[in-house]
This record gives C-alpha cells, structure tokens and sequence, in this order.
C-alpha cells in the first residue's frame, strides 16, 4: 500500500512525532509490564498520559487490547513499523551494515 494523504507513510509519521509520543511508542513496545493507573498508563516505569495515549490510538499507532481480562497497549502493524524506524541509528538505511552512502549487503 502506498502512502496517501490520510494515511502517510511511517518515515513521514515518525518525522511528526513528538519526542513524548516517539517515548511512549519505545515504551509501549520494551516493556511488558502495563497497567491502568487513574487516569493515564503506567508502562514500565514511565507515566503515559491518557491523552497522549489517545492521540496515538487516533494516529493508528496504538491500540487497547484485554489480555488475559487485564488492559494492555500494543503497537500496531504501523505502531511497528516507525518504532523500528526510529530506532535505527542516524544515517543508516536498516538493509546494510554501512551508512547511507556506502551499501555493502550483509
């Protein structure tokens, strides 16, 4: 599928990230101790806030899931895939074991 107005690409969504929303998602994916605390999330040790946690369900990134009859977030297919995104290293391309200009294959 290609990236369309309403649904951009994960190299453009992850670009318009905040650096709490691009938090969360490192979170939401490291951690697997999740849980409901008032009025926000308690994941791991961070505090995610309620709202930050529906502007990432909104942008398709995050859903809420029961497990097990407790509430827990998971990342998407998308969620996924700008998670991985932003944890390459700046300058390389995710393929090769050099930097953006050299390509040498694995």
């Amino acid at each position: 599928m290609l990236p369309s107005l309403e649904h951009p690409g994960p190299a453009e969504t992850a670009k318009n990230l905040t650096r709490s929303q691009r938090d969360a998602l490192r979170a939401i994916a490291f951690f697997r101790r999740q849980r409901k605390a008032g009025k926000g999330w308690l994941v791991g040790d961070k505090r995610l806030s309620e709202k930050l946690v529906e502007r990432l369900e909104m942008m398709e990134l995050v859903e809420e899931s029961f497990i097990g009859g407790q509430p827990t977030l998971q990342l998407t297919v998308v969620g996924r895939a700008i998670e991985a995104k932003l944890q390459l290293p700046a300058g390389r391309c995710g393929q090769c074991r050099q930097g953006s200009d050299g390509h040498t294959f694995p």
